[in-house]
């Protein structure tokens, strides 16, 4: 079967039974009568958007200030070394003692604000390519117009799934940067430390691979809203308070939440299938306990309510923005704790 991009892609149509009013008739004997043709599989060997004989479409947002803020926490990740070398001569005039695992913290602070910054990076591009496919030339012959389309409904889907997959990733690293950089001020750490539930996380050491030292984060986790808000207010530093204060923001943010939902859907449940099918989630059988009626019913092909692809990217580009004036915000956030905890903080653009 030949393989391509999207225009020229091996497709095949599936003749199945049509709708039929009657409850009770054979499908064998239906089938014989009438028909109705629909594409339900496909497969294509690439997301990138078909050219049609054209110059790449672009995006109609790039998305600007995104790109440019995860360009900058990228780049923190080039200084923790220099930084952790300085926070010790700082740590020192403080008069901090023990200082060694605190040196740990902010190396690894600085490394995972690179990690973030690479994960919005990936999801920008992704929903970068989702606006491509959604502004492909037209294709005049009828037969591969439907191919394209399907396939451009599958792959805005997938990329904005893409998409998604990395905006999580990023937040759930950031709700852990907050938290770690909330633990270099001693009475903060302890108001954690103190917490039954989070014993297994044995101090969230620094550079740790324990599994209970990474803490989900999702628009219900009171961690995040009620512990680490405490633990800022114990630290007395308003850097700290405005920093889980920004946090909590992003936690309670309808987007962020929208984005979980979905999520939810798609990875836990029954992802929609992008096609046309004949397999409804309610089934085909139903039981009326009124009239004691059972009914069985022919469905015709259709589409599934939930697949819409321009919804699926509005939802992951509305994240995508969310998360992104999130680091925007926390970014000097974390400078002024940083040193507020006597630890060197080099602004990106210093």
């Amino acid at each position: 079967m030949p393989r391509g991009r999207p225009q020229d892609l091996a497709w095949r149509q599936f003749v199945r039974p049509a709708a039929v009013p009657e409850p009770v008739v054979l499908a064998a004997a239906y089938a014989a009568r009438m028909t109705q043709e629909w594409t339900s599989a496909m497969s294509f060997s690439s997301f990138a958007p078909p050219s049609g004989g054209q110059d790449e479409a672009a995006p109609v947002d790039p998305r600007e200030a995104v790109e440019a803020v995860a360009m900058r926490w990228q780049a923190f990740s080039s200084r923790g070394a220099q930084v952790g070398w300085a926070s010790q001569e700082s740590l020192r005039q403080a008069g901090v003692t023990g200082y060694g695992p605190l040196i740990n913290r902010v190396v690894e602070i600085h490394g995972l604000m690179g990690s973030i910054g690479e994960q919005l990076a990936l999801a920008r591009a992704a929903e970068q390519d989702a606006q491509r496919h959604q502004r492909t030339a037209a294709i005049h012959d009828p037969r591969q117009a439907a191919v394209l389309e399907h396939s451009r409904r599958m792959a805005v889907r997938a990329l904005c799934e893409m998409s998604t997959h990395f905006v999580l990733g990023a937040a759930h690293g950031l709700a852990n940067l907050v938290l770690r950089t909330v633990l270099c001020h001693p009475a903060a750490a302890y108001e954690v430390n103190q917490a039954k539930r989070l014993k297994k996380a044995q101090g969230f050491p620094p550079g740790t691979d324990l599994k209970e030292a990474w803490l989900t984060f999702s628009p219900t986790g009171d961690v995040w809203s009620t512990l680490l808000p405490a633990a800022a207010e114990a630290s007395g530093l308003t850097s700290l308070q405005d920093l889980v204060a920004r946090l909590c923001l992003l936690q309670v943010d309808p987007r962020f939440s929208a984005l979980e939902q979905r999520r939810g859907m798609d990875y836990h449940r029954h992802r929609p299938q992008s096609l046309d099918h004949t397999s409804p989630r309610a089934g085909l059988w139903s039981y009326d306990p009124v009239h004691k009626v059972s009914t069985m019913r022919m469905p015709g092909a259709s589409a599934d309510a939930e697949r819409d692809e321009e919804t699926v990217h509005r939802i992951s580009a509305d994240a995508l923005e969310c998360l992104g004036a999130a680091l925007t915000d926390i970014e000097p956030l974390m400078g002024e704790s940083l040193r507020s905890c006597h630890l060197s903080w080099i602004p990106v653009n210093a």
